[in-house]
C-alpha cells in the first residue's frame, strides 16, 4: 500500500485523481468494509477506473479536541494493514490539527477537490466534517457531489440485528467481555499486535510459559479475564488461552498486559512480533490464594479451551 504522508516532503500526491472512502476507521468493521465495497463498486462501473484510498488521520481526533482519547480498536499501523487487506491501494495521512479549523465548505474544496484530487467518494450516513463537525453528508452531496464529473455514493447504516454496525458498539462489547459479539460487528475477531517482552516468568515456573504483550498507548483494553485465542506468529496460526489483566495473585499494579499460553509451541519469542486475537471469553481475571490454586484453574481453562476450539 502506498502512503502519501502530506506532512513530509518528497510524500506528495502524484495522482491525477482517485476515489476516497471518508471515515474514522477505527477497527475497520463491517461498516467500514462495506464503504470500501461500495467504492469498488462505483469505480467498477466509471469508464475510466481511479485508485481507490482513504484519508486517515495520524492521531485520534477526539485526543486532539478533549486530551483524551477514545480507547481505540486499532492502532495507525493496524488500520494500515486491514485496509490494505480490504483492497485499497492508498492511504493519505493528515494530522487532524490541521483541517479541525476548516469550513465543511473549504474541507471539500481545499482538501478533498484540491490537494486530494478526489473524483470519486463514498461516506456513511453520520459521516461528519469541517469545523465543529459541522457538515453532513447531505452538505457533501451539495457541495462536492453537484459537478458532472464527480460522484458521491453515501451508504445508509449496516445493522447486526437491531443495532448499528458502529466503533462504539465494539468498545462497549469488548469491555463486556463479549469478543464473539465484537468480532460479529468486526468481521474479524478483536486482537491486539506487539513484541514479546520479557517477563517474570512465572507462567514458565508452573509449565505454562506465556508470550507478553503490552497493550499500545491509547487502545481499548478488554475485560479483565482468560480467553480462548489463537496466536499469529509469522504466517503460522496458533491456538491458546490468554489473560488479559493484572496478574493480581503475584502483583499488586494496575498496568493490564496480555499474557498468552500458546498450545503446542516450542521457541524463544522474545522480540518478535505477535498479533493475538481473542475469541471467547471462559472466566473473570481473580486473585488465588496460592500458585497452586492458580496452576490448577489454568488447567481447567486449557481444557474448557481446546472442547470450545
Amino acid at each position: 500500500m502506498e502512503i502519501y504522508d502530506l506532512k513530509h516532503p518528497g510524500r506528495e500526491l502524484v495522482l491525477e485523481a482517485c476515489g476516497l472512502c471518508l471515515g474514522n476507521f477505527d477497527g475497520v468493521h463491517c461498516g467500514h468494509r462495506a464503504l470500501i465495497e461500495e467504492l469498488r463498486r462505483q469505480n467498477a462501473a466509471r469508464q475510466q477506473k481511479l485508485p481507490l484510498g482513504a484519508i486517515l488521520f495520524r492521531r485520534p481526533p477526539s485526543l486532539v479536541l478533549t486530551g483524551s482519547a477514545v480507547p481505540q480498536l486499532t492502532t495507525l499501523e493496524e488500520k494500515l494493514e486491514l485496509l490494505r487487506e480490504a483492497g485499497l491501494r492508498f492511504v493519505i495521512l493528515y494530522d487532524f490539527e490541521e483541517l479541525m479549523g476548516l469550513s465543511p465548505d473549504d474541507f471539500v474544496t481545499k482538501i478533498l477537490i484540491g490537494e486530494c484530487r478526489c473524483r470519486l467518494a463514498v461516506c456513511g450516513f453520520n459521516y461528519t466534517y469541517g469545523a465543529g463537525g459541522a457538515g453532513t453528508a447531505k452538505r457533501l452531496a451539495e457541495t462536492f457531489g453537484a459537478a458532472p464529473d464527480r460522484t458521491l455514493a453515501v451508504l445508509p447504516p449496516v445493522t447486526d440485528g437491531p443495532r448499528t454496525v458502529s466503533s462504539s458498539a465494539i468498545r462497549a462489547m469488548l469491555e463486556r467481555g463479549h469478543p464473539e459479539d465484537a468480532a460479529r460487528l468486526l468481521g474479524r475477531p478483536f486482537f491486539i499486535t506487539g513484541t514479546v517482552s520479557d517477563g517474570k516468568h512465572i507462567g514458565r515456573k508452573m509449565g505454562f510459559p506465556t508470550a507478553n504483550l503490552a497493550f499500545p498507548e491509547g487502545g481499548l483494553i478488554p475485560a479483565h479475564g482468560v480467553y480462548v485465542s489463537t496466536v499469529r506468529i509469522g504466517r503460522r496460526t496458533f491456538t491458546g488461552i490468554s489473560n488479559v489483566g493484572v496478574r493480581p495473585t503475584f502483583e499488586s499494579g494496575d498496568t493490564a498486559n496480555c499474557e498468552t499460553f500458546i498450545f503446542d509451541f516450542n521457541g524463544d519469542l522474545y522480540g518478535k512480533r505477535l498479533r493475538v486475537s481473542l475469541l471467547r471469553f471462559l472466566r473473570d481475571e481473580k486473585k488465588f490464594a496460592s500458585a497452586e490454586e492458580l496452576e490448577a484453574q489454568i488447567r481447567k481453562d486449557i481444557a474448557r479451551a481446546k472442547e470450545y476450539l
